[in-house]
């Protein structure tokens, strides 16, 4: 479909062939970026996976938690994902990683798994804004200083997690979502 678009685009754009190729190949190095974390996030589901320790990850975080209300275990997987977009930036990189592993365990705990996946947009969308890797280039571009853009934005920030903590303590408390 992209090739397609590409030489659709190409041709009504006037481009030579080399024109075009080259072109499509500055878009393809783009996207690689992403590709690769989402491919070396899948190379570690499938280790986790195949050495058994996705099980053993699995059965001591619901061990760890099972005292704990869902809601607040809800709460404690939004958490997670927001320390975890520090890590990863790649929010579908972020979402092969630990959506196998959050998934099982939200239904360990009691969770729906749309409470779960609430919990992770929650957790990857907000922080966002915050993430080192990310905020640099934006602040930077646009001449702000870092420590600045965080000293303005905290609060914002705070008023964002706050709601998103009482929404996933509701979805956890109406059973939001079919399973």
């Amino acid at each position: 479909m992209f090739i397609l678009l590409g030489a659709i685009v190409g041709i009504i754009g006037r481009l030579s062939a080399n024109e075009m190729v080259d072109a499509f190949m500055k878009g393809a190095a783009a996207l690689l970026a992403g590709a690769m974390i989402i491919g070396v996030a899948r190379a570690i589901v499938v280790v986790l996976n195949d050495g058994h320790i996705m099980d053993t990850i699995l059965y001591y975080s619901a061990y760890m938690i099972k005292e704990l209300p869902p809601s607040l275990t809800a709460v404690g997987m939004l958490g997670f994902q927001t320390l975890l977009s520090f890590v990863i930036p790649s929010g579908s990189g972020m979402a092969a990683l630990t959506m196998p592993i959050m998934t099982p365990l939200s239904e360990l705990v009691g969770i729906t798994r749309q409470t779960a996946v609430l919990a992770y947009q929650f957790g990857d969308g907000i922080s966002n804004i915050i993430i080192p890797g990310i905020a640099v280039a934006g602040v930077g571009m646009a001449g702000i200083s870092y420590i600045r853009w965080l000293k303005w934005i905290f609060p914002l920030i705070m008023i964002q997690y706050a709601i998103a903590i009482i929404a996933v303590i509701v979805a956890h408390a109406i059973g939001y979502g079919p399973f």
